[in-house]
């Protein structure tokens, strides 16, 4: 939902998620997935994007969740356990 969102942005969507506090080259990182968005600044791009916070931030929770996972053994067998309960994909 989110990187989806982010490939559908149109100008007028950059000035309004910029007018909320995000700069452009925010948006311009989270597009290249070089940086997740803060949880502050999900809540603002799901409010003027008119996004369901919860399932944005679940969907950037596991992202995150899956990153830790790759160095960290107690990470991922968290990530083994949460999954099947968070209903992730």
């Amino acid at each position: 939902m989110f990187f989806e969102s982010l490939a559908d942005l149109k100008a007028d969507d950059v000035r309004r998620i910029t007018a909320a506090g995000i700069p452009p080259s925010r948006i311009s990182e989270w597009r290249k997935g070089k940086r997740l968005p803060t949880r502050p600044q999900t809540l603002a791009y799901c409010t003027v994007m008119g996004l369901d916070f919860d399932l944005v931030n679940r969907e950037i929770t596991e992202i995150e969740a899956k990153e830790d996972a790759k160095n960290n053994s107690l990470m991922a067998a968290v990530f083994r356990t949460l999954k099947p309960a968070w209903h992730f994909t």
